[in-house]
């Protein structure tokens, strides 16, 4: 039996596939993983430092905020800053794949990075930075 899923992830979806079984879940992660995967090859996007994937998400670590630049140029997406501490912030991209066919539905990527409070900023990641209350 096979589990279609579709739509975008919602940002608290991954609770909503531990009711899953662990081998469907599997899927959605090499899913996910290869969706993203081909997507940086065919649009020359940066993998980062590291790339996690999970059922609901893949999260790219990156180390240069060049990376992901890149990715709001290619995908767009909104840009959220939170505080780490000591100066230093963790600013997040959230954007999702291309939907390819039924088989590879669009796949949620964050794209992650560190930066400095004082780190001055290109405009485009300025502009697509999601205003929190």
């Amino acid at each position: 039996m096979t589990e279609q899923i579709t739509g975008l992830p919602s940002r608290n979806s991954f609770s909503s596939t531990l009711h899953l079984p662990f081998a469907v879940q599997m899927q959605m992660l090499e899913r996910n993983r290869l969706s993203v995967e081909t997507e940086c090859n065919v649009y020359g996007l940066p993998a980062g430092a590291r790339m996690e994937a999970a059922p609901d998400v893949v999260r790219i670590l990156a180390t240069d905020v060049t990376t992901l630049a890149h990715w709001l140029e290619v995908r767009g997406g909104t840009v959220t800053v939170k505080q780490a501490g000591d100066g230093v912030q963790v600013w997040t991209l959230r954007t999702a794949t291309e939907a390819e066919l039924p088989k590879f539905p669009p796949v949620t990527v964050l794209v992650a990075v560190l930066v400095t409070d004082d780190e001055q900023m290109m405009p485009e990641l300025a502009d697509a930075m999601e205003v929190s209350a």
